[in-house]
């Protein structure tokens, strides 16, 4: 794999507590805490996600640092399982206790259109918003992201606050099919 980096159109958005948006939406599975044992078992759910959308901040890490986060008390991780399999993901840093960030969420290839994801979001950042020190929960996503994603994140009450142009690796294969896919 070769990586570059490019401009990305990226957008911030955030979410209130206060906007309670999770009871519109019912949980189709089971959303459990997530403890990876180790980088591999982190990383297979990782890839299996993110390949697809060029995810490559976790990828690149040390492996010592990836351990160190994996073990860290700033993130919090959870799976959402559909009859026993691991169908979602969701990583949450809190460097920030007050404003922590939705760092990568996203589903397996095989639960896309299924009508998960906007459950599977809601439920998770209401269980974080129920956090005594949350005031509100913020992510960001680019142009490289799945072509609905910054409608669910806007259907689960998130609001974009800030658009800009930043600087992200990418391999330059994955932006090839990319654009072929969903740029023609």
């Amino acid at each position: 794999m070769a990586y570059i980096t490019i401009p990305v159109k990226t957008w911030y958005l955030q979410k209130d507590k206060q906007q309670q948006t999770y009871l519109k939406f019912s949980l189709k599975g089971k959303i459990k805490e997530w403890h990876p044992i180790n980088n591999t078992e982190y990383l297979d759910v990782y890839n299996a996600i993110g390949k697809d959308w060029g995810w490559t901040g976790r990828v690149l890490m040390a492996e010592k640092e990836l351990s160190d986060w994996l073990n860290s008390l700033e993130s919090k991780f959870y799976l959402l399982e559909v009859e026993g399999r691991t169908a979602g993901f969701i990583e949450f840093d809190f460097k920030d206790a007050t404003r922590p960030e939705i760092v990568y969420f996203g589903l397996m290839p095989d639960y896309i259109g299924k009508q998960l994801g906007l459950p599977f979001l809601t439920h998770a950042t209401h269980y974080i918003e129920k956090l005594e020190e949350v005031e509100n929960v913020w992510l960001h996503t680019c142009e490289y992201d799945h072509p609905s994603a910054i409608k669910v994140y806007q259907k689960a009450g998130f609001e974009v606050y800030k658009e800009e142009v930043d600087e992200e690796p990418y391999d330059e294969d994955f932006l090839k099919e990319f654009k072929e896919k969903y740029k023609s």
